[in-house]
């Protein structure tokens, strides 16, 4: 065992470190000539999350990467424990581990470039901490977002040893992390397993690690959801405004149609072109087809009230195109027909009490035709009817469309958005 007894603390360093490595063989692992693999005890200790990307489908994490093994060579060299780092770690023998699932990464490069210690135990347990960024891939299932929950992990194994020198196992049944607060996810916990992965060259221990999310809504109910409601909200004023402002209307719903249009578009811009549709996508497809049917329902009232507008005029015309005599005739019968009672004949009873019947001075047929168009509610023109029963109906028929849409349309977007909600706060 070395003790320590130098005069300044630089010359004791070098000393200590140079006759502590001595014979010492950095290129062959511990229990190589034993025949036995080296068990390397994991750790991990999470600073802090990065942000989660949709787009790319990657996440970054800041972590401290520990590990611990035992190496019999350097057991009883020293009454104390000996740290280094930097430089120095390239004395001792070192695991190789790598993220499988990692894009980026620094637990390849060198000790001397990042932050990174070696604790040496006096029984010759060796403890190797390291700090690690990664920015690693997260293949994600987005059908229920922005309700959705995803699992991240992150895989480590040897690069160059296989199961025959080298096995990797979990030191602890829990996962550290520091900072759990994210700006669009809340962390929900994480699992630990091992496994060993089969390839033609060999098999190679891993460890996973992996980590439960859970996107937070708020962010979407303030950019997407409560614009998207006052929208299809405002898409139903059509249905107060004058039938016959036709312009206005379909102005006010082709703008409320393309704003959904852009919401839909900003939206998935920043998102994987996934080939399923999201269930915010579903959100603002239904609204688009809320303020698409009203624009179809400014349509059918418009062309109700002009084929009313068509049938005013009609008759304005057949009445101006008659000559005067004809409309005096005409009016008179319509006066005549409005009396049932004395539409056809005069019964005057005289002194002696004989009866004479007067003539009104019109045929017969005239007045039975004004009998029928009367009853008919139906005016007559030079002996041809007009039907003005119809014109009124589709008046009235656009106004009720109107006044029906200002109770249905709200009603249905507001059963809809109770099943929305409901469905996605239980099985999103």
């Amino acid at each position: 065992m070395l003790l320590l007894g130098c005069s300044t603390s630089v010359s004791c360093d070098a000393d200590v470190i140079t006759k502590f490595f001595s014979g010492y063989d950095k290129v062959v692992r511990p229990d190589f000539v034993e025949g036995q693999a080296t068990t390397i005890l994991a750790d991990l200790y999470v600073e802090s999350f990065g942000n989660i990307e949709e787009a790319n489908m990657e996440y970054r994490v800041y972590t401290y990467f520990y590990q611990k093994w035992k190496d019999s060579r350097l057991a009883g060299k020293l009454n104390r424990t000996l740290t280094i780092k930097g430089g120095d770690i390239q004395n001792i023998w070192v695991p190789d581990p790598y993220c499988y699932n990692a894009r980026e990464s620094n637990m390849m490069m060198p000790d001397s470039e990042m932050h990174s210690s070696v604790s040496i135990k006096p029984n010759g347990d060796i403890f190797y901490s390291k700090g690690v960024t990664l920015l690693a891939s997260c293949n994600m299932d987005l059908r229920s977002f922005p309700h959705d929950s995803q699992a991240c992990y992150l895989k480590f194994g040897s690069y160059s040893y296989t199961t025959n020198d080298i096995v990797f196992k979990w030191n602890t049944t829990d996962i550290r992390v520091g900072t759990k607060q994210m700006a669009q996810f809340e962390y929900k916990g994480a699992k630990l397993s091992s496994d060993i992965d089969v390839f033609d060259i060999g098999n190679y221990s891993t460890v996973t690690l992996t980590f439960f999310f859970k996107r937070r809504v708020g962010y979407y109910l303030i950019q997407v959801y409560s614009p998207d409601i006052f929208v299809v909200a405002l898409s139903w004023i059509v249905f107060w405004m004058d039938k016959d402002e036709m312009g206005d209307r379909m102005a006010l719903g082709i703008t409320t149609i393309l704003t959904i249009m852009f919401l839909l578009g900003s939206l998935n811009g920043n998102l994987p072109k996934v080939s399923y549709p999201k269930a915010l996508d579903w959100y603002l497809l239904v609204s688009f087809s809320f303020v698409f049917m009203s624009l179809v329902e400014c349509m059918i009232v418009f062309i109700l009230n002009l084929r009313a507008s068509d049938d005013k005029q009609r008759i304005k015309c057949k009445i101006s195109e008659l000559s005067l005599s004809k409309r005096i005739s005409s009016s008179i019968k319509g006066a005549i027909g409005l009396k049932k009672d004395k539409r056809f004949d005069q019964s005057i009873t005289g002194h002696n009490g004989s009866s004479k019947t007067t003539s009104t001075g019109f045929e017969d047929d005239d007045l039975e035709m004004v009998n029928l168009a009367s009853k008919a509610d139906k005016s007559v023109i030079d002996d041809v009817t007009v039907d003005l029963a119809g014109n009124e109906n589709r008046g009235t028929s656009a106004d009720s469309l109107d006044k029906a849409s200002r109770v249905l349309f709200p009603l249905s977007f507001i059963t809809f958005n109770i099943v929305y909600w409901v469905y996605f706060s239980l099985f999103g």
